[in-house]
């Protein structure tokens, strides 16, 4: 057993500061890529709701004539967020809770590349700082105890900030003592509370996690202080905010093997709550295998464990943050519609479609208890289908489309973005950002990828 003090900080910091690009592998490179592509897309196709309109607004009135690169930071963080587009990490253990459900990658691209603007990185250096900073990301994320996200954190917004401190602070070559004061910072900053799920303010925690992560950076660079253990401190970030945390699942876990590598880190078919995924996986191989209509239904009972309805809180919803968020309107949506993408979860017409809400009562999600005998870190969905002819179908599954043992290929992760840079107004489907992130390393600028992101 791992004593709970352990110098994690440190540990971290040394990790984060010591990444070079030589010693990563050409596969996850290759990986990082995929997930860089993806967050980049996401961003682009966020730039149209009425969240990220604000949140540009806002950040114009607190900026003068260029934005602030901490306010470019948090807009890029809510447009990469306001469609729960983004990806999703993986739990190691049973009580991990699917990984808390850290979204990694936006917090930490989005506070990146506003770096990147402002110090003119290379396109090497923000994808070192990229990997080095969502894998201590991601360990810090399945360390902690699971009451964090039990009890009502958003760790997309609380370890996402911890994630977009590392990438600031390595971008901003601080050395190993200054990241540790940017942590000490960062952690103090960290927020997010999951009864937002379903509101704009959902999407303002990984804006805010991105902002803040490049704030703390900045004042640790000027001189600013701060503790240098926060992490494992007794009145640190693990215990505060999660009341204790599994020393042995970072201590010497950092690369050991990479998270984006083993157990890997979701990428999302759907722009809803990744807890809906499994059971629309399993649906939509239902409804296609049976060629299944909605008037053929009587009802639908969607099983699974108890920290699902915990997530999933919008069982009637109204308006499509709200849709994100209801394993109901996803059952609904799939089976009326036969899809559930951005036109089915961004128009609020969509989501008031009669036909759609006449079918929504007749969906009973419930905790089943197979499905809580299998662990937290698996989200097995089983589907009960009656028909009313009376007859019975069941399916169940827990690697919904995208999940690293079920993965996108790389032509679904092409067409994702390509879909999401049109979605976001880019008549070329975001060929120029497409070519730029697929030579990222050679890249001297990231000029390309800011003509189109701006």
């Amino acid at each position: 057993m791992i004593a709970q003090d352990v110098a994690i900080t440190a540990e971290v910091a040394q990790f984060v500061c010591g990444a070079e690009l030589a010693g990563l592998s050409s596969e996850l490179r290759s990986v990082a890529r995929r997930h860089i592509l993806d967050s980049v897309g996401v961003m682009l196709a966020g730039r149209r709701e009425p969240p990220a309109r604000i949140a540009r607004k806002h950040a114009a009135f607190m900026s003068s004539e260029r934005l602030s690169t901490p306010l470019l930071a948090f807009v890029l963080g809510v447009q990469g967020h306001v469609q729960d587009y983004d990806d999703t990490q993986l739990a190691t253990r049973p009580q991990g809770v699917y990984g808390l459900l850290t979204h990694p990658s936006v917090p930490v691209l989005a506070a990146a590349l506003a770096i990147a603007r402002a110090e003119e990185s290379s396109g090497s250096e923000v994808m070192t700082a990229f990997i080095a900073a969502t894998e201590a990301e991601c360990r810090i994320s399945d360390a902690i105890d699971p009451r964090h996200y039990g009890d009502g954190f958003h760790s997309s917004g609380t370890v996402g900030t911890l994630g977009a401190t590392l990438a600031a602070a390595r971008l901003l070559h601080l050395d190993e003592t200054a990241t540790r004061t940017a942590l000490g910072i960062g952690a103090s900053s960290a927020a997010g509370l999951r009864e937002n799920f379903g509101t704009m303010t959902k999407s303002l925690h990984v804006g805010r996690a991105a902002q803040h992560g490049v704030e703390a950076a900045y004042l640790a660079r000027a001189g600013w202080t701060a503790a240098q253990n926060v992490l494992e401190a007794r009145r640190g970030f693990f215990h505060a905010a999660g009341g204790g945390f599994d020393a042995s699942r970072i201590h010497e876990r950092l690369g050991r093997p990479w998270f984006y590598l083993d157990p890997g880190v979701s990428i999302k078919p759907h722009p809803s709550g990744s807890l809906t995924h499994p059971a629309m996986w399993v649906l939509g191989r239902l409804v296609e295998e049976h060629d299944l209509h909605a008037e053929q239904v009587a009802r639908i009972i969607v099983g699974t464990n108890s920290h699902m309805p915990n997530a999933l809180i919008h069982h009637r919803p109204r308006d499509p943050l709200a849709a994100k968020f209801s394993m109901e309107y996803a059952m609904a949506t799939l089976l009326v519609r036969r899809r559930g993408g951005l036109a089915e979860y961004d128009d609020p017409q969509a989501v008031l479609d009669s036909e759609v809400q006449e079918l929504i009562p007749r969906i009973a999600f419930e905790v089943d208890p197979a499905a809580e005998r299998a662990g937290y870190d698996r989200m097995l969905s089983r589907i009960t289908i009656e028909l009313r002819n009376g007859r019975r179908l069941f399916a169940e599954g827990d690697a919904g489309r995208g999940h690293p043992a079920n993965p996108m290929s790389d032509r679904e992760v092409a067409a994702k973005f390509e879909d999401c840079a049109r979605w976001g107004g880019l008549s070329d489907g975001g060929q120029r950002v497409r070519d730029a992130v697929e030579y990222l390393e050679a890249l001297t600028s990231l000029e390309q990828v800011w003509q189109d992101l701006r």
